[in-house]
């Protein structure tokens, strides 16, 4: 399945006509720890991380930030960061999860700031099979409402002239997606924690969770911490933090590297978000460029062994403007400007993935005063999930929007 099958959150306003209507139940056995939730630990300082803690502190709560290298050290660091939905055939629940998380993008970026860019997007791919299976999953989010559709050739010159397709292709276009910078949105987060009284500590790593008396207990490398509530959002670790609490089961499968090129700012070159058979490429406010492979040349053993001892880097600085160059020329066969680019940054990220690719949401069964967050792709969903645990923490509800995304499945 295609990387954007595993790539929608919800204003108060501004629900499209493909979102299911957000419902809440209070009931007297919502799952939650008995009374009031006033300090919470987050695990995890990624981007779904940073949205959970900036939710819940700016509610009142007080918020302890855990991570073991710093906030968006690992996958959302070195992300393509495209915000979107998804054209391939998903659950339903998991399309509206997504377009929900587009709306309330628009919401958060009127209180955070962060650079964000809502250019639209682009995808297509050189094989008629593939193009067929864009097409189908076109129609059917159409019926949803969603403003997206099949354009050809001479429709994309128009509104992308720089973009070459290399041929006369049927494209999906789709006007509401965007792309942020995730590193950037992620410290713009943190940062508000810390304003709102949190505090954040890294590194740091987990060496223990045990609930007791109505409390957890986290154990980590620096010193203990007491808090009401534990929400995991780990990321690649997920399964760690999971064999520490007991869970009895996996939840994530085991990474994959990732890797992201970003250029120095550039004159404004494309609008858009462009993914293709085997590149991916998009251009933030500032004017850098983030390219990304689909199907570059493979990793060598010796590379792998290095990156899983050392993530997020590369064996030397040659190594990485090697590949650099290799990523910049196959985007350059679509954008001719982009061979002028000037390497800021390579970068190696560890992309988690569920074991069946939809997020996991919710508080643990028969440990109430653990709540679980882990999904791909969490640049996409950190806004509606940062919204929507904060009320099921602080609210004690359990929001129907998350409904099929529970622990629960895989316990049975």
């Amino acid at each position: 399945m295609d990387r954007r099958s595993f790539l929608g959150a919800i204003g108060a306003a501004g629900l499209t006509t493909a979102s299911a209507p957000l419902r809440q139940s209070f009931a007297a056995t919502a799952a939650g720890p008995s009374g009031r939730v006033n300090r919470v630990a987050v695990i995890g300082a990624g981007i779904v991380g940073a949205s959970i803690a900036y939710n819940l502190s700016r509610r009142g709560c007080e918020v302890i930030l855990i991570d073991k290298r710093g906030p968006a050290a690992q996958a959302s660091g070195n992300s393509f960061a495209w915000i979107n939905a998804t054209y391939f055939d998903m659950p339903p629940s998991y399309y509206s999860l997504r377009v929900h998380s587009q709306n309330e993008y628009h919401r958060l970026s009127r209180e955070v700031d962060f650079p964000i860019h809502w250019g639209g997007s682009l995808e297509w791919y050189h094989s008629a099979e593939r193009e067929k299976e864009v097409a189908e999953g076109v129609r059917r989010i159409q019926q949803l409402g969603d403003p997206t559709w099949m354009i050809d050739e001479s429709r994309v010159a128009g509104i992308e002239p720089n973009l070459n397709l290399n041929g006369d292709r049927q494209v999906a276009y789709c006007s509401s997606d965007g792309a942020v910078d995730p590193g950037a949105t992620t410290m713009a987060l943190v940062e508000k924690v810390n304003d709102y009284g949190g505090s954040t500590v890294f590194p740091a790593r987990v060496t223990g969770i045990d609930q007791h008396s109505g409390k957890i207990r986290i154990d980590t490398d620096i010193e203990p911490f007491e808090v009401d509530l534990a929400v995991v959002a780990a990321g690649a670790s997920a399964n760690e933090i999971a064999s520490m609490i007991g869970l009895g089961t996996d939840l994530v499968k085991p990474a994959t590297p990732g890797i992201i090129v970003t250029t120095r700012p550039m004159e404004r070159i494309i609008n858009m978000i462009s993914y293709t058979t085997d590149t991916h490429f998009h251009q933030l406010p500032d004017g850098r460029v983030v390219l990304g492979e689909k199907a570059g040349p493979p990793l060598t053993e010796q590379h792998l062994t290095y990156l899983t001892e050392r993530p997020n880097a590369y064996p030397t600085a040659e190594l990485a403007m090697q590949h650099a160059t290799q990523i910049i020329a196959m985007a350059s066969r679509y954008v001719p400007q982009f061979l002028g680019a000037e390497v800021d940054k390579v970068g190696v990220g560890w992309r988690p993935l569920p074991l069946d690719a939809l997020p996991i949401v919710g508080h643990v069964p028969g440990m109430p005063g653990v709540y679980l967050a882990s999904m791909h792709s969490g640049v996409t969903l950190a806004p509606i999930i940062g919204h929507l645990a904060a009320m099921e923490i602080l609210d004690g509800t359990r929001v129907d929007l998350l409904s099929d995304f529970r622990v629960e499945r895989f316990l049975r």
